[in-house]
């Protein structure tokens, strides 16, 4: 009897959900009857209509079935079908994607929308219109009926004016999502291709950079272009002359030569930039210096230095520098690594032009105080109708927190004249010497000793790895106990580590000592340019000298750039010269007895 009055009362409740949802069903058809033939009450006779267009390969749209072209024949098809349409304008995104609105058509459009200019939009389908699933049904369900605007997505057939209700919140919204997933895989898989082209040294950038072009047989690959290149390199030895950048930007404004913008837009490139204002381009300081920083100029890409959070968010976000892309030897240099590098030690100096000069003084932001530092100054000191200069240490000048002591500019620029003319003409003429060593007994003798050694370290390596592997085995067969087996293993593995630690620096060892004579060799070659010098200027000085020391007592200590290699020059001719004693003396030793 209590089942019965249960299953009784379930029916009931079954029957009266039932009645409800027909209730709720019939209610709202009822409210969405009422507001069409309230809409139908206010319909126009003409619609002042506007086409809307998109197109973007970021999106993955592609070109032969989405094109602006086809898209336009669609729509003025559609339009001539119906009369009560009157083309008001065609509104086209070339170029935009779809996961955001914010597009400069359409929002002219919706412009002239909320103006009253325009209230019937058509688009091919729903997802020329948009990939945000959101955002695209916030301005079909609310924005649109809000405003009056009959909205049509031909393909979809779908209008606002003749939609079917119930029909149409299932079929729009899904479909809105369905083109929101694709455009978020398609983000997806364009975001790894290109991690993966950066990562293996292919260019992906829309436009090269001024100086190269981009290879015709391969558009990932850079190509020096010999104008262009030449003004680079124009620019960087300017720099390195000690004229300033703005100086620099006069002189090629003054030449004539094209300002990157201009120059890209002269080779038929649909170029645009955020920082070109003006609708002919100039020279100026702050684009000289992003050429004098752009590693690209040696050969080197740093690609991946900024990225968006997601698809939809289009605000650029700077990554840390340990996760760009960079990759040497991607391309062709235009610029001496050694030039550049020289250049980029003279952009961090204080090099400020002295009033009146276009280019800075001899040794400005090289000269230091050898007693606390600071940096030494150049004081004029005018006596009857001469002036004579001086260089005085900042500190004691300012602050008094050092000896006053000073030395005549003149006598300076002799000194460090006659340092690099030695510096040059002492190594210049070791290169005979230094010819010998790559095929010298001494670097045969060290390349295998070092050899040996990492062959021995591999071993190691390899002893430990079996050892460790045998450890189990011996713990299974009963030979070792637990305990045992976990000390041996952390004893193993911590000489594991050991042996691959040695071998990693062994190994670097034998690769300076391979690339060695490279390093002289270049030394050499770079110091070829100056073996005829008999002026000091300001090239020669960034050229060969760091830092210059004064002291007290009129000492000066001068730091080259070539420090190193200048060392290691020296020690090796020295070598090769003792082994040749040795080796004399032995064979006039075996000469005398016999």
């Amino acid at each position: 009897m209590q089942h019965w009055r249960t299953g009784c009362f379930l029916i009931f409740v079954q029957k009266a959900n039932c009645v409800g949802a027909k209730l709720f069903s019939s209610a709202k058809h009822l409210m969405n009857q009422v507001e069409y033939n309230s809409v139908q009450s206010t319909i126009p006779e003409i619609w002042n209509a506007c086409g809307y267009l998109r197109l973007s390969r970021e999106d993955g749209d592609k070109e032969e079935s989405n094109s602006i072209t086809g898209q336009k024949n669609l729509i003025c098809d559609y339009f001539s079908r119906h009369p009560e349409m009157m083309i008001c304008d065609m509104k086209i995104d070339d170029g935009f994607s779809g996961s955001s609105f914010d597009r400069p058509a359409f929002q002219e459009m919706m412009t002239d929308v909320k103006a009253g200019r325009i209230n019937c939009i058509v688009v091919k389908d729903l997802s020329r219109f948009g990939r945000n699933y959101l955002d695209a049904g916030e301005y079909i369900e609310r924005i649109f009926p809000f405003l009056g605007v009959r909205f049509i997505a031909i393909n979809d057939n779908y209008d606002s004016l003749c939609r079917n209700t119930e029909l149409d919140e299932l079929i729009i919204p899904f479909k809105n999502l369905i083109n929101e997933a694709y455009c978020r895989d398609i983000s997806i898989k364009i975001r790894s291709q290109l991690e993966i082209k950066r990562k293996r040294g292919d260019f992906t950038g829309s436009f090269a950079v001024y100086g190269y072009l981009k290879d015709p047989k391969n558009k990932n690959h850079l190509l020096i272009d010999e104008f262009a290149a030449d003004v680079v390199r124009d620019i960087f030895r300017w720099k390195i002359q000690g004229i300033s950048a703005s100086d620099i930007a006069d002189r090629l404004n003054g030449d004539g030569i094209l300002a990157p913008l201009d120059y890209k837009k002269s080779q038929g490139l649909r170029f645009a930039t955020p920082f070109g204002i003006n609708p002919h381009c100039a020279w100026n300081a702050t684009t000289i210096l992003r050429i004098l920083k752009n590693f690209v100029y040696i050969g080197i890409l740093e690609q991946g230095k900024n990225t968006t959070p997601s698809y939809k968010i289009k605000q650029r976000v700077v990554k840390p520098r340990e996760e760009w892309n960079i990759v040497r030897g991607a391309h062709e240099a235009i610029i001496d690594e050694h030039d550049f590098e020289i250049v980029q030690k003279v952009l961090a100096m204080d090099t400020r032009t002295s009033p009146g000069n276009d280019a800075v003084e001899l040794f400005s932001g090289m000269v230091y105080c050898g007693e606390c530092g600071a940096a030494m100054v150049r004081k004029t000191i005018p006596s009857g109708k001469k002036k004579y200069i001086y260089y005085i240490c900042a500190a004691h000048k300012n602050e008094k927190t050092c000896f006053a002591h000073s030395l005549r500019d003149c006598i300076l620029e002799e000194i460090i004249s006659e340092s690099i003319k030695r510096q040059v003409q002492n190594i210049l003429g070791k290169e005979k010497v230094l010819k010998l060593i790559k095929a010298s007994a001494l670097q045969q003798a060290d390349v295998k000793k070092y050899q040996e050694r990492l062959d021995k370290k591999n071993e190691e390596f390899g002893r430990y790895q079996r050892l460790l592997c045998s450890l189990y085995e011996n713990l299974i067969d009963g030979v070792i106990d637990q305990a045992e087996y976990q000390k041996l293993k952390k004893n193993y593995t911590a000489l594991l580590f050991e042996v691959q630690e040695q071998a990693e620096k062994i190994k670097t060892e034998l690769m300076q000592i391979m690339e060695s004579d490279t390093k002289g060799k270049n030394c050499i070659d770079q110091l070829k340019k100056y073996q005829n010098f008999t002026t000091l200027n300001r090239a020669a000085v960034v050229y060969f000298i760091e830092k210059i020391f004064i002291y007290k007592n009129k000492q000066i200590k001068i730091v080259y750039n070539w420090q190193d290699e200048y060392q290691w020059i020296t020690e090796r001719c020295l070598q090769i010269q003792n082994m040749t004693q040795l080796s004399e003396m032995g064979v006039q030793h075996g000469k005398n007895e016999t």
